[in-house]
């Protein structure tokens, strides 16, 4: 039933196919022409989880004091032999009259921070202003930051321009830094470099498919479908996610686009390694064409449901970055796939006269040559088998080093602004002074409890990693004046706040680490201080990205099953069989885990850190599990149709070889997409070509080609229950391509 099927289908398209490319052009036009462009809603930092605790800190800070020290986006002015007075008091004087000019929406509090001796004390400061927040070191001031704070309603690029315009204010500016900067300039990155990420994917894309296919027209009919694909998923995607609410994240545009260009090659490929290999037998082109198509149409199919699944499959986390990132991911391979089956097959007839050049005829096998039928032989299978799985189960050791964070800065090429800007602050202070952690401390009369608080803060100075604190006695007539408030007490003293510079980057593993560590000593540390009757709330962007990684985290067993499940029914439908399905699930799990040991060690031995952005592993392991189990159907369905007419061992012998050959073409353009990612001078970006492209050869070179057909070899028809289970009489030879027609 399922071969009257896909034959049907064949000879519909191949029917079809000038009404097919016509219906296709005027798809890409109205996608182009109705449908909005895809752009980005937000950074990750827009994907924290509803119930974080940070964000309920953030919340507090806000409603005690007016705003929280989020430090999203500050000023670096650096002299490192000292600044001038005049530029001292220039800035201190900014500050405290920033609330009378209208000229900044959303600005709703200014705090300068000098290294030094601070902004002068007789400057009057405004309720919301803390005007030399660490004013009480004393000495020359080298390095002043000053935090603009925002309200939520303003967007990046608002933030970012309205610190443009108060930096225009003050003398020896080095720059604008802080995480909203970087997220925002990350997005000015993103969009000046994708088109050449897009223009040498194609080119590798025509070159690789051109040189194993020796024709001039194959890439052109690949590069043709992947165009259309483009055309029409993009705007699909973001027509979606705008009637969904679904926030897409900056960083997603790039993978979308690696993916779907690659996968449609893929498919692509398929197609053409299948016309080819009907022309050296024979067929005439046209019948090639139909032949091919019905042959790899339900394999194609069925991928592309497998990918779109599991990428789909991420709709059942409950933190916004996975779910952000799945619709996308699944909308995108199903476009993909629904081209594929449809434009190249009609692309494919009527080019078919001009496709293929001399194409040598193809040789009879037999039973397969004798180094394969010793390859497959149930021994040598076994030993292949253990090789491979030593070989990843070490590899996958290496996971165990891994970090994950978020360093916005830290991912942004070194000249950048926000960049540099960054690098001077650090010199003046510390690493951690561009994104201070918040400790409140809120309960009835704390801001009265001047010795208490002081004896907390020499605590938090204690604790692992913490480069400086500032809090409420710091402030207290030394730096903040009489007559204003101390911003680190609430209006009605029912909370206190202490603010922590970290020595390291703020948003790396090791200082993530370190908060979640002191968030809970906390309530040890304020015992032993003598605060009673208090609570206690963390904010800040470390203590929000470390919210966002453990949701993330905890999402990975229910995304993990719903992925598994998903493609287990899959592969349990495609190939009638019960034991093959879950070997070849285990392998393509074995295969992710081998793959994020690799990036691992090649991080340390290239970036001297084993730490990675948290969303790459994810996002990569969903693709790579969902990408092998598509392999897994092209090479295993080959082997389950010469099972028909062969025994076992030598369906394997002959079919594994063959498809061995079309995977590692399709797997060599997919590795050569996502490695162009590194294009984009983003850490991020540069993690996730290391990670898919090493994942993808190394699923294409040693899971498809040994570990996978010596699994078939080894379980043999036991494996194959209970589809496969009889040789049908009189088994008919395969022809194999000679080695001038491959």
């Amino acid at each position: 039933m399922a071969a009257f099927v896909a034959k049907a289908f064949a000879y519909l398209v191949i029917g079809l196919r000038f009404p097919l490319l016509l219906a296709w052009a005027a798809a890409a036009v109205v996608a182009v022409l109705l449908l909005p462009p895809l752009s980005s809603s937000g950074g990750l930092n827009n994907l924290i989880p509803a119930g974080s605790p940070a964000l309920r800190a953030d919340a507090s800070a806000a409603r005690l004091f007016g705003y929280p020290l989020e430090a999203g986006v500050a000023i670096v002015q650096r002299a490192p032999h000292g600044l001038p007075p005049s530029v001292v008091d220039k800035t201190g004087r900014a500050a405290v009259s920033y609330d009378r000019h209208a000229s900044i929406p959303g600005l709703v509090a200014v705090i300068p921070v000098p290294n030094g001796a601070g902004i002068p004390r007789s400057i009057s400061v405004s309720p919301l202003t803390a005007a030399g927040l660490l004013g009480s070191v004393r000495g020359k001031t080298s390095t002043i930051v000053t935090y603009l704070e925002f309200s939520d309603t303003t967007t990046l690029q608002q933030q970012v321009t309205a610190a443009g315009t108060y930096a225009r204010r003050l003398t020896d500016v080095t720059g604008v830094t802080g995480a909203v900067a970087a997220q925002y300039e990350q997005g000015q990155i993103i969009d000046r470099d994708l088109p050449w990420v897009e223009l040498f994917t194609v080119l590798a894309i025509a070159l690789i498919v051109g040189v194993r296919f020796r024709s001039l027209l194959a890439p052109l009919a690949a590069l043709a479908c992947a165009g259309t694909a483009y055309l029409v998923a993009v705007r699909v995607v973001a027509w979606g996610a705008a009637r969904t609410g679904i926030s897409l994240p900056q960083e997603a545009e790039p993978v979308l686009v690696v993916l779907l260009l690659g996968v449609t090659t893929d498919y692509c490929v398929f197609f053409l390694a299948g016309m080819r290999s009907r022309l050296a037998e024979g067929a005439d082109q046209l019948q090639a064409v139909r032949d091919a198509t019905a042959e790899s149409a339900p394999i194609v199919f069925t991928a592309g449901l497998i990918v779109a699944a599991g990428t789909g499959a991420l709709l059942v986390a409950r933190g916004g970055l996975l779910r952000a990132f799945g619709p996308g991911l699944a909308a995108t391979v199903l476009v993909s796939m629904v081209v594929s089956l449809t434009l190249m097959p009609a692309l494919l007839g009527v080019l078919s006269r001009f496709m293929f050049r001399h194409v040598a005829p193809a040789r009879l096998p037999g039973p397969g040559s004798p180094i394969a039928r010793f390859a497959t032989s149930k021994p040598v299978a076994l030993l292949v088998i253990a090789a491979c799985v030593a070989g990843l189960g070490a590899a996958a050791s290496a996971t165990g080093r891994l970090g994950l964070g978020s360093p916005l800065i830290g991912e942004m090429p070194s000249s950048s602004n926000v960049a540099e800007a960054s690098a001077a602050a650090s010199a003046g202070f510390a690493p951690g002074v561009l994104a201070p952690t918040e400790v409140l401390i809120i309960g009835p009369g704390v801001g009265s409890q001047v010795a208490a608080d002081r004896r907390f803060g020499d605590f938090l100075r204690r604790q692992p990693g913490v480069a400086s604190v500032v809090g409420p006695s710091v402030l207290t007539g030394s730096v903040v004046p009489a007559s204003a408030s101390n911003p680190m007490v609430a209006k009605d003293g029912s909370a206190i706040r202490f603010a922590l510079i970290y020595d390291s980057d703020p948003l790396n593993a090791t200082a993530i680490g370190q908060v979640r560590v002191l968030t809970s000593r906390l309530p040890a540390l304020g015992q032993a201080a003598g605060l009673n009757g208090v609570s206690y709330q963390v904010g800040g962007q470390t203590a929000l990205t470390g919210d966002a990684i453990n949701a993330t985290a905890s999402d990975l067993w229910r995304v993990g099953l719903a992925i598994v499940g998903v493609t287990l029914l899959l592969l349990l439908l495609f190939l009638r069989a019960l034991l093959a399905p879950v070997y070849l699930l285990a392998a393509s799990l074995l295969a992710v885990l081998g793959t994020l040991g690799l990036t691992v060690l090649i991080c340390e031995a290239v970036f001297g850190s084993p730490d990675m952005v948290y969303f790459v592993p994810f996002a990569a392991g969903v693709l790579l599990v969902s990408l092998g189990s598509d392999y897994n159907v092209f090479v295993v369905g080959r082997i389950w149709e010469e099972a028909r007419s062969r025994p076992a061992r030598d369906a394997v012998a002959v079919a594994a070889p063959r498809a061995s050959r079309a995977i590692t073409t399709a797997g060599i353009a997919l590795a050569a997409s996502f490695g162009l990612l590194a294009m984009i001078p983003l850490g991020q970006f540069r993690q996730m070509a290391i990670i898919m492209a090493v994942g993808v050869l190394l699923d294409t070179v040693v899971v498809r080609s040994l570990l996978v057909p010596s699994l078939v070899a080894l379980t043999g028809r036991a494996g194959m229950w209970p589809g496969h289970q009889r040789v049908k009489a009189g088994p008919r030879p395969e022809p194999e391509l000679s080695d001038a027609s491959r």
